[in-house]
């Protein structure tokens, strides 16, 4: 039975998959396949969220890097702390030492992700707009 969802509790669904697939397997050992099995969708229905496997890494990328940019910005505004405290703790934050962390680090680096790399380096120069 077809199950209905809305787009974006879908594209979540199949992020937060990827997620846990590319931290256990790896990305290269991963495949769309393993990743919608996961999620219980369609082949065909990846296409209306995700073009490519690259594209659903690089979601993964953007929400890692989104919520890491609020909780050092978070930080940042934290006006009663001292400055030299609350840039400590803001370039802490932006620490990504975890298993998938690592396996985005290594994807994120490769010659033909250079794209994601970029978009890497633009997301953290974004931590001077903040204060």
């Amino acid at each position: 039975m077809r199950i209905v969802k809305e787009a974006e509790v879908r594209r979540e669904e199949i992020l937060n998959a990827a997620e846990k697939l590319f931290a256990a397997k790896g990305f290269d050992n991963t495949s769309t396949g393993d990743i919608l099995d996961a999620v219980g969708i369609a082949r065909g229905t990846r296409y209306y969220h995700f073009k490519s496997k690259e594209d659903i890494l690089d979601g993964v990328i953007q929400r890692i890097t989104g919520q890491l940019m609020q909780d050092a910005s978070e930080i940042v505004r934290k006006k009663e702390l001292p400055v030299l405290e609350r840039l400590t703790k803001a370039i802490l934050s932006l620490n990504v030492e975890s298993k998938i962390g690592y396996e985005l680090m290594e994807q994120v680096h490769r010659p033909q992700n250079s794209l994601m790399h970029q978009y890497d380096i633009l997301q953290g120069a974004a931590i001077g707009s903040i204060t």
